[in-house]
């Protein structure tokens, strides 16, 4: 008898005693039987089956989607639609960067990709970051960055950006410092005699600009800042001191080894009167790179990312500066030390001070929306060529993305991509076209796009890592390195939930105004909170979650409701004795789900407005879809709509049922959707096109 007749006899004879012991026993023999018929049809040859049991498996080939998949639409008129402007310019400027030899660029499966080298060093990625920026400049690239003004030179310089952070966003972040951060300080915080002796010099490289604002002890929190400066009657000079440790400049891009000036923040102490913090030009090293006197600059060291960028820290030892050094647009010293400012409310006056500074999170949130493209572009190509099992005996492996759960993986990221890519466009637009009268709505959007579009993109990237498996940790597919380049991202420029909370903050104030003054809402899209409440039906079809009218009324909903409880809850404590600033403290909760409902709401109308300008046919159709797809992923994924009552449970389960009906209606656009992202195929990673030749001997060899 065999071991497994023997245990079969065992147990078949054995008497019972518990009804569960027989339960379990009769499990174990069930499970027995299936692994001996698993068994079976492995190593014994079927009767059915004459030919051998241990076939040779045919060589896997790589077989270009393009090959199979059917274009939709026209993806050349979608990605006017998604760039909207200076086409031409940004192709131009993709043909300098595949030329250069300084962008690295290497042959992979046939094809030509370029990113950076992160095989070398920090100290090579930094000069190589310096040489790529003198490559660019002797091109022309830079030309009217600083110089010229108007709204078509600041969308060519913005377009420009878009192309070289999907190159690499160390090199995109130096530029951002020293044209935006310190070029836009001395443009908007400045007044002529400062525009006359540094713009020009900025633009040509004379000078080599960074933007001390951030310290050891204060980032967010720049009224806290502890660099001190004081006014010397009688030399007519700033004096600016570091007197703490914690108040060392810490992070300043471009301070560590190549700037040679700083926009310096501090407060200002005039006559033992603390004015705030003021802005004042500091020259930290000379034309030979030595640092200057009475200045310390240290490294900060290595970093998950952006290790192209020299981040350093600054200490200001009783460094002299000329009074003209006060950047003056909002308030001046005179030679006798008087302190004057036509704005004379602090808060107002710091308010004006900071407002010109929102580029920043401009350019972030936009490099944030083509980093996430760049990872789905590569993870959806990926996914339309490498297959994975059969779903029928000796038939062929499934494509990744005709898998549903895949689909769902990704599809829902794109759609968001596409959401947000209209809503960055409409962020640029507004901050080219500003004018003081809409300083408060660009601060208040570009606070809450800036938050979204990066927490979307450090989860896009995660997800399109885990899609592409083992291939997603290759830096040279980008997505996995691309993680750590933009994670800063959610940090720099205001942390995601401090700036969140600023945008309930804001339109807190409008509902106070508006119920104080009693009259309707105007401005931040709050419109809607004149009208009736939204009622959403209780019972939803599938063409009810695709209307345009209900996703607007379930949005508005959310933002109407958040913004009555975040006002109730305000009040009440308030109520009890808390001050204003600890009643908003408690109430973050509320004031952080208020900020998403803005934000998505307001992408929302930016998107149902892109869709109304286009024609009939299948580009709004696809575009209806997206739109459908955005909308309803929102829906799901947000708990405040379930939190707080806006759908009940069988209407959350619709909508879920509707983004899996909407992934497989997306499914055969997705070739078209990822060509019409504008992004040539060198800036993608090998695997996005044929990762069977990109990996072979011969390109080890090569």
């Amino acid at each position: 008898m065999t071991p497994s007749s023997l245990l079969l006899y065992t147990l078949l004879t054995q008497k019972p005693r518990k009804t569960r012991q027989k339960m379990a026993q009769e499990s174990s023999i069930n499970r027995a039987s299936r692994r001996t018929r698993i068994l079976n049809n492995h190593l014994i040859q079927s009767p059915s089956d004459p030919t051998s049991c241990l076939r040779s498996n045919s060589c896997l080939s790589y077989t270009p989607p393009e090959v199979t998949e059917r274009l939709g639409f026209d993806t050349k008129e979608m990605r006017k639609i998604l760039d909207l402007h200076n086409l031409e310019d940004r192709d131009w400027l993709y043909g300098v960067i595949k030329q250069g030899k300084v962008f690295n660029g290497k042959e992979r499966g046939g094809r030509l990709f370029v990113l950076p080298d992160y095989n070398q060093t920090m100290e090579q990625q930094r000069e190589m970051t310096m040489k790529r920026i003198e490559y660019l400049f002797e091109r022309g690239v830079f030309d009217g960055w600083l110089m010229k003004n108007g709204v078509e030179a600041e969308l060519k310089k913005l377009a420009f950006l878009d192309v070289i952070q999907n190159f690499d966003q160390s090199l995109a972040v130096m530029l951002g410092v020293h044209f935006f951060l310190w070029g836009g300080a001395i443009q908007f915080m400045g007044t002529k005699r400062h525009h006359d002796k540094w713009l020009r010099d900025t633009e040509t490289f004379g000078l080599k600009g960074c933007f001390s604002m951030t310290e050891l002890g204060h980032g967010s929190n720049v009224r806290g800042i502890e660099t001190v400066t004081t006014y010397d009657l009688k030399t007519g000079e700033f004096v600016i001191n570091t007197p703490c440790e914690s108040a060392q400049k810490y992070w300043i891009g471009g301070a560590a080894n190549h700037a040679t000036h700083t926009i310096v923040f501090s407060q200002l102490n005039i006559n033992g009167v603390n004015q705030g913090v003021h802005a004042f030009i500091a020259q930290i090293r000379d034309a030979d790179g030595n640092i200057c006197p009475n200045i310390r600059i240290a490294e900060c060291g290595h970093k998950i990312g952006l290790n192209g960028v020299d981040n350093g820290r600054i200490w200001f030892d009783n460094l002299r500066i000329p009074r003209e050094n006060l950047l003056n647009s909002v308030a001046d010293v005179s030679p006798d030390g008087q302190y004057l400012s036509a704005i004379k409310d602090p808060d107002q006056r710091f308010a004006a001070f900071l407002a010109p500074l929102t580029s920043g999170r401009v350019t972030i949130a936009t490099s944030a929306v083509f980093s996430s493209k760049v990872g789905l572009a590569t993870a959806i190509r990926y996914s339309l060529s490498r297959r994975a099992f059969s779903v029928t005996p000796n038939g062929p492996e499934v494509l990744l993305l005709d898998y549903p759960s895949h689909q769902r993986r990704l599809l829902p990221l794109l759609a968001k991509s596409y959401a947000m890519t209209f809503g960055g466009n409409y962020l640029k637009m507004i901050y080219v076209n500003r004018t003081p009268g809409s300083a408060k709505t660009l601060h208040v959007v570009s606070s809450a796009f800036k938050a979204i579009f990066t927490w979307h993109n450090m989860r896009t990237l995660q997800e399109c890592r885990e899609a592409c498996g083992g291939q997603g940790l290759k830096t040279e597919n980008k997505i996995g390195h691309l993680k750590g380049e933009f994670d800063v991202q959610s940090t720099f420029e205001g942390d995601n939930n401090v700036l969140m909370q600023q945008v309930s903050k804001a339109l807190l104030s409008e509902y106070a105004a508006a119920k104080k003054k009693n009259k309707p809402f105007k401005g931040l899209g709050l419109e809607h909170m004149n009208g009736p409440v939204p009622v959403i039906p209780s019972n939803l079809t599938s063409s009810t979650l695709r209307s345009s009218q209900f996703q607007m009324n379930a949005f508005c909903l959310r933002e109407r409701d958040l913004l009555d409880r975040f006002a109730a809850e305000m009040s009440l404590y308030l109520s009890k004795g808390e001050s204003k600033e600890q009643a908003f403290i408690l109430s973050y909760q509320i004031a952080e789900d208020l900020g998403r409902a803005f934000s998505d709401r307001a992408i929302l109308q930016i998107f149902i407005d892109a869709e109304t300008n286009v024609s009939s046919g299948s580009l709004k159709n696809v575009l209806g879809l997206l739109r459908s797809m955005y909308a309803l992923i929102c829906l799901e994924e947000d708990a405040a709509f379930l939190r707080y009552g806006y759908l009940s449970t069988d209407n959350a389960a619709a909508v879920r049922k509707e983004v899996t009906k909407l992934c497989g209606e997306l499914r055969p656009h997705a070739l078209a959707l990822v060509r019409s992202l504008g992004i040539p195929d060198a800036f993608l990673g090998p695997i996005a096109f044929n990762w069977i030749d990109a990996n072979s001997w011969s390109s080890v060899k090569h």
